[in-house]
């Protein structure tokens, strides 16, 4: 009766702890499920506004830069013919890293800047255009290249009216890149679609790629109905949370909708990721309390049982070794098995033929209870019995014996043999380790719920750090972590509008192009975060420094007392690029250029101001690089000025308006003519006689250079070999290169090939050098020096005394010849400095065997000067003015 009621006792009991578990258990979930679900909700939402935002401040950006070229002079004048238009949409569209720029007039018939021509009149971003509102357009298929593209369309006013649209396309691509970078956890996603449904942006590209509508498709591509009723719902809202099934998968997901458009920005992540921590959580509370009771149920059981069987040892030890079970195994001092008795067989599944001598004994035994055998075959090498060892061993299905073991030593073999005797302990180990366990278990649930609740405090934190991140995307350039162009104008607009005056400095680098090709864009970038410290270390907290983009920066100074304060900066900046910058062993040297604002004398707003420093910052790259300059209302007139006569040069070289014109050069030891120095002079239709330097510094910039360039030299060649065919075989003719000519790829063999078509002689064809273009890459300009040399063609030194003048360093350069400027000679007479050092030139030139030839000699004085000290050719107005092709004749002829 006793042991029913005790059996009945412990069955209740049982029962009463797991329904109460479960009750408790199912409310805390519930609980913290709701709980967890709620600040989800509100979490993902916030990340959506942000993520909504970065898009929009990505097409804002776009659009403004777009709004900036439009407001361009060019680009808004009527009056300005279209090919001119178009070529300073080319190089805008280079600068500032577009793939295409479009212009359309307003019935819709557009141009692209490479060259294709289409109708964009049905189109609603032209429409939307045309009415004056700058927009994105929803995603279209490309009319050029059948591309999937988005189009940024302004309108292009003129005189407060719309005169035309300005368009550019980006492949949909960008939007997935942007999606891709903000992300919750490992699985996270993030995503855009259209108030339609159409996908816009995805990890996976296919579903933009099949312009998959989530709302319209989710049956016929197999979604769950529950995206359906999401993004159904999605619809209504400006913003919202919610979950679905997708892929199987129960994900959670908020929205925003991206102002300025129809489309939603969208982030989801899978109910596993966010419930990982407290599903394992209370799935292994739950195991607990089933086995726990369990085993409270069935301990008093095994208990009994165990000391009834412990009982029945003492009563009969001898008989107990048989009844036991002992586990008997042999084994060497290697550890191999001899003996393994019909009870190790039972217990572990081996069979005594698959063990002995095949396997050794730690083959068996458990990687963590190595130790113990480690015990074990020390005591075997130290010649000790051992008792009471517990060791597990593995049986063949891989289950865990535990044994308590004796060691005895066997001398029954001619080596070392031991013996080792055993008793299953099995039964009895896991009900103490059960009862231990569902100690240490409840007390460990205690810990699990903190570390569950550390878990969400992380995924908080984690949440955070995505939110702080998508800010930084959104405000600061990654490179440099500099503000970024939206920042600035934000800033500007809520900030400095209201104050009394600034001043927007904005510097673009020199030759900056040239170094990121010829060290590599890692050099290219690393010059671009060194130069981003050196401007924070120089305006420290006084001022506020942005990176425009490319090798663009800007400079905001703020309430400044007086404008010598925004000079004396602009000084500080220049200065700072006269030391070199260290770049991973290489020394690289640039300088910027710097375009100054005001606000609000020259503009009202941020975009006007931009545009305004932006005009200034050219016209001091044209004054010679490495300088700054003020806006005024001239810049503009002059920048129209300068592309109408850069567009006249490309029409003037195929149609023969350019011409050459020939100066003689006498040589003094023979008193004859030996050579003439081509002239470049170009007479327009248009515009009138302009200078060379006025349109040579254009040509150099807009790279019109080379095909002039080359036409120069063919003419050139062309004359002097008529002139030889006259009987003056032994003259020569001398033609200026520009530094642009000499980094053309090329170069050389062009040259040749010019050589070779006019038959003529190289020692005939003088290439002239100056210094300021030798010393501009001096080491790739010496090796095309070289090259020319090896083809035959004689080059000089021109304007030398003007530039990076050093006696010294004549020695080095692969040269014939040495063209004294003119300002030397024309002080010859008068200045003892000039005479002492015109005198030192030609006597150092002829010691290293080279020619010397004087520019603008003018007076006899001059003449017999240089004759007194062996100067070999004199050019100027005393022997001739440069002559037309057709007078050089009559000049030759005696």
């Amino acid at each position: 009766m006793r042991k029913y009621i005790r059996n009945n006792t412990i069955t209740i009991s049982s029962v009463a702890i797991m329904i109460i578990s479960i009750v408790i258990g199912g409310f805390i979930y519930n609980y913290a499920s709701n709980v967890i679900v709620a600040n989800l909700y509100e979490s993902l939402t916030e990340i959506a506004v942000l993520g909504a935002k970065a898009v929009e401040n990505t097409l804002k950006g776009s659009l403004e830069v777009i709004e900036t070229i439009a407001a361009e002079e060019p680009i808004k004048n009527p009056q300005v013919p279209i090919d001119e238009k178009m070529k300073v949409l080319t190089e805008e569209a280079e600068r500032k890293g577009f793939a295409r720029l479009s212009i359309a007039d307003l019935s819709g018939n557009s141009r692209t800047t490479d060259g294709v021509e289409l109708y964009v009149g049905d189109r609603e971003y032209f429409k939307l255009a045309k009415e004056g509102i700058p927009n994105v357009s929803d995603p279209l298929i490309s009319r050029v290249d059948n591309s999937q593209i988005v189009t940024f369309a302004v309108p292009i006013i003129h005189d407060e009216e719309v005169v035309g649209v300005l368009y550019s396309t980006r492949d949909i691509e960008f939007l997935s890149k942007i999606t891709d970078e903000i992300k919750l956890g490992a699985y996270g996603r993030s995503f855009i679609v259209d108030n339609m449904g159409n996908t816009i942006a995805h990890e996976y590209r296919d579903l933009v790629r099949n312009r998959i509508n989530v709302i319209l498709d989710w049956d016929e591509v197999g979604y769950h109905k529950s995206m359906h009723d999401f993004f159904l719902n999605m619809q209504k809202n400006e913003k919202g949370a919610g979950q679905y099934i997708f892929e199987g998968t129960r994900r959670y997901a908020a929205y925003a909708k991206i102002p300025g458009t129809n489309w939603y920005f969208g982030i989801s992540a899978p109910r596993s990721q966010i419930f990982r921590s407290i599903n394992h959580l209370y799935l292994f509370l739950g195991l607990i309390l089933v086995l726990g009771i369990i085993m409270f149920s069935t301990s008093q059981f095994y208990i009994r049982v165990l000391k009834k069987n412990l009982q029945t040892e003492r009563k009969s030890a001898v008989a107990a070794i048989d009844a036991a079970n002992l586990i008997i195994i042999g084994i060497n001092s290697k550890g191999i098995i001899y003996e393994f008795n019909e009870h190790a067989e039972s217990k572990l599944g081996y069979k005594s033929s698959e063990v002995v001598e095949k396997m050794k004994l730690s083959d068996i035994v458990p990687s963590d209870a190595m130790d113990s055998y480690d015990k074990l075959m020390s005591h075997i090498n130290d010649g000790k019995s051992l008792n009471s060892l517990e060791m597990p061993l593995k049986s063949i299905k891989g289950d865990i014996t535990y044994i308590i073991w004796n060691l005895n030593i066997v001398d029954s073999f001619g080596e070392g043999y031991y013996e080792i005797i055993g008793i299953d302990i099995s039964e009895r180990v896991k009900i103490e380790k059960e009862l231990i366990e569902s100690h240490e278990e409840l007390t460990s649930i205690y810990e699990e719920l903190y570390a569950s609740e550390e878990t969400l405090r992380a995924q908080y934190d984690e949440l955070a750090e995505k939110e702080k991140r998508i800010q930084t995307l959104a405000y600061y350039d990654p490179l440099s972590g500099l503000p970024n162009r939206v920042n600035l104008e934000e800033y500007f607009s809520n900030s400095v509008l209201y104050k009394k005056n600034a001043a927007l400095l904005f510097m673009d680098l020199d030759n900056f192009k040239f170094i990121n090709d010829t060290f590599g864009h890692f050099v290219g970038d690393e010059l671009l975060i060194q130069v981003s410290n050196k401007i924070k270390q120089i305006i420290g907290d006084n001022y506020t420094a942005a990176r425009f983009g490319g090798d663009e920066f800007m400079v905001l100074v703020e309430n400044y007392n007086d404008i010598s304060e925004v000079e004396e900066l602009a000084k500080k900046l220049l200065e700072s690029f006269e030391s070199s910058f260290y770049i991973d062993d290489v020394l690289v040297n640039i300088s910027t250029s710097m375009g100054i604002a005001l606000y609000p004398e020259n503009a009202v707003d941020f975009k006007e101001l931009l545009k305004c420093a932006d005009i200034a910052m050219y016209v001091a790259k044209e004054a010679g690089r490495d300088n700054y300059a003020f806006f005024n209302e001239e810049m503009n007139q002059r920048i129209v000025k300068r592309v109408t006569i850069q567009n006249s040069m490309k029409k003037a070289i195929g149609s023969n308006e350019f011409m050459l014109y020939y100066q003689p050069q006498y040589h003094i030891p023979s008193g004859k003519i030996k050579g003439f120095e081509a002239l470049l002079r170009w007479l327009s239709p248009e515009h009138g006689f302009i200078s060379p330097s006025e349109f040579i510094e254009i040509a150099e910039v807009s790279g019109l250079i080379i095909p002039l360039g080359k036409w120069v030299l063919a003419e050139a060649c062309g004359f002097i070999k008529s002139v030889i065919e006259m009987g003056y075989e032994d003259i020569t003719v001398s033609v200026n290169v520009s530094v642009v000519q000499l980094k053309q790829d090329g170069f050389v063999q062009m040259v040749s090939d010019i050589l070779r078509e006019y038959e003529l002689e190289p020692s005939r064809l003088e290439l002239e050098i100056t210094e300021s273009v030798l010393m501009e890459n001096i080491d790739y300009n010496l090796k095309v020096i070289r090259n020319l040399r090896e083809l035959g063609v004689r080059v000089s030194l021109d304007d030398f005394g003007t530039g990076y003048s050093s006696l010294n360093y004549l020695r080095e350069l692969p040269i014939n010849i040495v063209k004294i400027d003119k300002s030397f000679i024309d002080n010859i007479i008068n200045s003892k400095d000039k005479k002492c050092l015109t005198g030192t030139i030609i006597s150092l030139a002829h010691d290293l065997g080279l020619e010397v030839v004087a520019e603008g000699v003018e007076t006899e004085e001059q003449l017999e000067y240089l004759k007194r000290n062996s100067c070999d050719m004199v050019q100027g107005y005393l022997i001739s003015k440069p002559l037309p092709k057709q007078e050089v004749v009559k000049f030759l002829l005696p």
